[in-house]
């Protein structure tokens, strides 16, 4: 089916309004087999218009002016190509709070917010400041969460890593845009080579590692193997290779008795409690998410 060309409301016998602009997205998208058309026609306009998705009914009878109206166009025609709805509106929803994104990074989901909540638990339960890291960024979602959510008496300055100079400077901005930029030391590097391995300096490690494996790519939906950064989401022919390096890289860092949470595919769990042990972590155990599914693991580096 061809796209539209892209036409002003002055070509028109009378005015786009924002229920015929919902219409005429909504039916396009969903001949496009947009599982999501209706939605993702609201959700479009709404950013165009700066308006919330009820705003569209109260507001259903007002134009659309030229510009307003060939932006809606060409956000519905790049979403017709499955590109991701937090891509084209530049935002994303996590742990309450609008982050930034751009297809320098991972979009961030809502079971990554296990690791904040387990994080959450691990400073309150033992006393005293503590350093912790978060490697492999990407938006800074985690890491803003954390420093937003933590006292300055539970953590020192937060440190956060990644390879991407684009993530990192988009990670920084929405730490500024929380208020928290002073809170966060942002560094450019692979996972902790960074890092001297001379001492074992650190109390909490943190990440959402690529994790899926050569099969499972795939299967992955269009819009995320197509949009979405590789580099975020290929863990090799397993799956496994960024949480070996991670693995065999903070047992060289981690202080005794220091945790590490690893957001992990469902099917991961028991090879990698497994690798776990082999790098001497222990007591270790597999938490699962909202939805029944093995997502992050939580282990104490024993030594």
């Amino acid at each position: 089916m061809g796209h539209p060309q892209p036409t002003t409301k002055k070509s028109m016998n009378q005015p786009w309004t924002i229920r015929k602009a919902l219409f005429w997205a909504g039916g396009y998208l969903q001949a496009e087999d947009l599982p999501d058309h209706r939605l993702s026609a609201e959700v479009l306009l709404g950013s165009v218009l700066g308006l919330d998705r009820p705003d569209l009914v109260v507001l259903r009878d007002q134009s659309l002016d030229d510009t307003e109206w060939m932006v809606f166009q060409e956000k519905v025609l790049r979403r017709a190509e499955h590109e991701p709805i937090a891509y084209l509106t530049g935002k994303k929803e996590f742990w309450s709070l609008n982050f930034q994104v751009d297809p320098e990074v991972l979009i961030p989901r809502p079971e990554t917010e296990l690791l904040v909540e387990e994080a959450m638990r691990i400073f309150c339960s033992v006393p005293g400041p503590k350093i912790l890291i978060e490697l492999g960024t990407g938006s800074g979602a985690v890491a803003v969460a954390l420093a937003k959510s933590l006292t300055h008496a539970e953590a020192r300055p937060f440190l956060a890593t990644d390879i991407s100079r684009g993530a990192l400077k988009t990670a920084r901005e929405n730490a500024a845009s929380h208020g928290v930029g002073k809170k966060i030391q942002w560094i450019q590097g692979d996972w902790l080579k960074p890092f001297s391995s001379r001492f074992r300096w650190i109390d909490v490690l943190i990440s959402n590692p690529p994790y899926v494996s050569e099969r499972e790519m795939h299967h992955l939906p269009t819009t995320v193997k197509r949009f979405e950064p590789l580099r975020a989401l290929f863990g090799g022919q397993d799956g496994l290779d960024a949480v070996r390096t991670i693995l065999s890289q903070a047992a060289e860092q981690l202080k005794i008795g220091a945790w590490l949470l690893l957001e992990i595919g469902e099917t991961q769990g028991k090879r990698i409690l497994e690798l776990a042990e082999q790098f001497h972590f222990h007591p270790s155990e597999i938490l699962r998410d909202y939805a029944g599914k093995d997502r992050v693991l939580k282990a104490c580096y024993h030594g």
